[in-house]
């Protein structure tokens, strides 16, 4: 009699914990916040003022410092809002699939632009966000197959 083969095999603690898998999304998100905000910040064209260099300098370094944050800190949160609603999609399903993509990026663009435009701004945030996520999900896989 042949054993039938075990298809949870090769899940990880990461695939069955959605709080340590947020946690590492929010962390790994705000480094590539980070580090595209200073990628950005470097090739950023900007008007300089030559008089009082030293002045002028610590100006431009705080602007710059806080820009860098902000983009890393919404970056995490993005990533952050994401994996909690993929994973609980996943457990919801009990699939993985385009579908779960697309509904956690909406829900997550639509929890960021909530309190900063209408509900027509909330839908079309929703619906852009939704189809970057399928879109995401299929170059994922087209990348992973090769």
């Amino acid at each position: 009699m042949e054993q039938e083969p075990n298809p949870f095999k090769h899940v990880t603690f990461m695939d069955t914990n959605c709080a340590a898998k947020a946690g590492m999304v929010t962390v790994a998100g705000g480094a590539m916040g980070f580090l595209m905000a200073l990628f950005m910040n470097a090739v950023e064209m900007r008007d300089m003022d030559y008089g009082r260099t030293k002045q002028s300098t610590r100006y431009v370094l705080r602007r710059d410092i806080n820009k860098m944050f902000g983009m890393a800190k919404g970056f995490a949160i993005f990533g952050a809002f994401y994996s909690i609603f993929e994973c609980q999609l996943e457990k919801l399903r009990i699939r993985d699939d385009a579908t779960n993509s697309f509904l956690s990026c909406m829900f997550s663009s639509m929890v960021l632009a909530a309190e900063s435009v209408g509900w027509k701004g909330l839908m079309m945030s929703g619906l852009g966000g939704g189809m970057f996520g399928g879109v995401m999900y299929y170059v994922q896989i087209k990348f992973m197959n090769h």
